[in-house]
Formats: C-alpha cells, sequence, structure tokens
C-alpha cells in the first residue's frame, strides 16, 4: 500500500552573491531555497493554462537575482521571499568541465520539465523512501517560524531502480542526468553499488487515483511580488483533524504558538487507503490562498542561457 511523507528539507532562502548582488552562483554549500520565476503550466478552476509563474523550489545551479518588493502581509508563521531568481544554465561544455565531479549541489526534488523527480535527498538515511509505492503522497517542506511550510505536493505516478556509481542505462534522462544525477552521485564513484530509487511524479494529464503533483504559484503580471510558503492552518493540529495531522511529527503549544518538532529528516506513515491519500490530497488544494494556482511543470532553462558562462 502507498505511504503519505512529511518531508523536511533545508528552508533558508538563498541570497545573491556578495561580489554581484544581482547573480547566484552554483551552490556548493547547504541546500537552501529560492523564489522562482519561470514561464510553465499551471492549473486554475481545474483548467490547465500557460504563462509565467513565481513560486518556490529548490534550484541549485545559477539564477539571475531581483531583489522583490516588500508584502505589506505578515502573519504568523509565514515567511515572505527577499529575491525573485530566474534560472539560468552555463554551457554543456563548462557542466561537465567545470561543476561535475566536484562538489556543486543537485537539486531534489526537481519540478522542470516533463513530470517532477525525486531520486536522491535522505534515502540512503532512510531506506523507507527507496521503496515508496505508487499512489503516494510526498510533502516536500521546510520548518520556518516554528512550522512547516510546503513547497512541493509530489505524487509518485511510477518509479525505477538504479544504483551509484551511475550506470549507462539513465543517459537517456538527458539534461537531468547532468544537472541533477550526475552531480550528487560522483562522491561514491569507488564504492561499491548503492541501490536508489527514482520517481516519476503524477503530472494533469497523467492523474494517478485522481491526483497530480504541483507546486502552489503565483501568476507573474509584472509585479515582483512574493508569497510565503503555504502554512497549515490552526485548525490542521486540532483533534477534529486528527484524521489528517496523524501524518505530521510531533508538535506542542506554547503562548499561543504551535511548534513543529522536526527540522530535518522525514515522517514516513506506510500501508495508508488510496481514499485517505485522496483525502488528504484534496484537503491540501482547499488550503491553498485563492489567489494562486497550481503549478504543474516548468521550462528547463536552456544551457548556455548563464550570462557568467
Amino acid at each position: 500500500m502507498p505511504s503519505i511523507v512529511q518531508f523536511f528539507h533545508p528552508g533558508g532562502e538563498h541570497s545573491p552573491d556578495s561580489y554581484s548582488k544581482t547573480y547566484k552562483k552554483w551552490n556548493d554549500s547547504d541546500h537552501k531555497r529560492k523564489y522562482i520565476k519561470s514561464k510553465g503550466n499551471y492549473i486554475e478552476n481545474d483548467v490547465k493554462k500557460e504563462g509565467e509563474l513565481l513560486f518556490w523550489c529548490e534550484w541549485e545551479p545559477p539564477s539571475n537575482v531581483e531583489k522583490i518588493n516588500p508584502t505589506n502581509k505578515k502573519f504568523q508563521y509565514e515567511n515572505y521571499p527577499q529575491y525573485l531568481h530566474t534560472p539560468v544554465l552555463p554551457s554543456m561544455e563548462k557542466i561537465k568541465k567545470e561543476y561535475q565531479g566536484k562538489n556543486y549541489q543537485n537539486s531534489d526534488p526537481f519540478v522542470f520539465g516533463d513530470c517532477f523527480k525525486y531520486s536522491i535527498c535522505r534515502m540512503d538515511k532512510k531506506p523507507k523512501l527507496k521503496a515508496l509505492e505508487n499512489g503516494s503522497l510526498i510533502l516536500f517542506g521546510s520548518r520556518v517560524n516554528h512550522r512547516f511550510v510546503i513547497d512541493t505536493i509530489f505524487v509518485i505516478k511510477s518509479s525505477k531502480e538504479y544504483y551509484v556509481p551511475l550506470d549507462d542505462s539513465l543517459k537517456n534522462m538527458g539534461l537531468y542526468f547532468d544537472i541533477v544525477l550526475n552531480m550528487a552521485c560522483h562522491e561514491e564513484e569507488n564504492i561499491e553499488y548503492i541501490k536508489r530509487r527514482l520517481y516519476f511524479g503524477a503530472t494533469f494529464d497523467k492523474q494517478i487515483n485522481g491526483m497530480y503533483s504541483y507546486v502552489p504559484a503565483m501568476k507573474y503580471e509584472g509585479k515582483k511580488t512574493g508569497f510565503s510558503r503555504i502554512v497549515m492552518p490552526d485548525d490542521f493540529y486540532e483533534d477534529k483533524n486528527k484524521k489528517l495531522n496523524k501524518y505530521f511529527s510531533k508538535w506542542s503549544k506554547e503562548k499561543g504558538i504551535i511548534h513543529e518538532e522536526n527540522f530535518t529528516g522525514a515522517k514516513i506513515t506506510s500501508n495508508v487507503k488510496d481514499e485517505d491519500i485522496k483525502c488528504f490530497w484534496d484537503y491540501l488544494k482547499e488550503i491553498i490562498p485563492k489567489d494562486l494556482v497550481l503549478g504543474i511543470n516548468f521550462e528547463i532553462p536552456k544551457t548556455g542561457s548563464d550570462n557568467k558562462n
């Protein structure tokens, strides 16, 4: 049976490089999130549309950076972006010559291209993450201002096993192989095989059990404005919602503030019925603010689009 996973990844926001202020080089330090502008498809009122979108995600390759307009909205727990990143990529020659085989970060989950992908993060520390069944729901997020905030809703459509060191069977993954898999797996070239699993997210056109993967997004209309990653409402933690909040890590309430206990790791609830997963997925759609849409896929930047190339 499938699972529901509350997945904690680092919650900090990338800022531009100090020497530039308008550019962020390929990250060679700890993972962080970026608030991104990109063309893509989205769902609005259950209709598929296309346009430029703003959204939170992990993009560790380079980006051009702009300071964002401050927001007047500031509620408890929320955390608004300070910068707007436009993803770029060096030439393929430079990627293979200067980045691969060195300590540069991969992006996982990867929300660009034809479908979302998840292939590496925490799998070796939590082997259950290598055995998630189709129809499982992964909530990728972070603890920010005491609470779990969501950036990616990932529904597993299918998967394939792969091994590290990488073999030629994965090279048909194209650019994903070069900027994600090959970035993350070079350090283990001289050790025995490690088994991992590459998950492919359900899409709006190829759903599973009436579900698909998405990121909360805002339509870009010329204004450099931001929104907070999605915070679970206060009543989510009340007993009336225990059928849903049982899938989350432990929390406590002190001085009126709800504190999630986890900073990293994953809370994995196995053997969840399909209808219970769909119920949770439906609930998540309902709490997305009405001024946001559901981003379902995004363009991968062209190689050579990096003006620092």
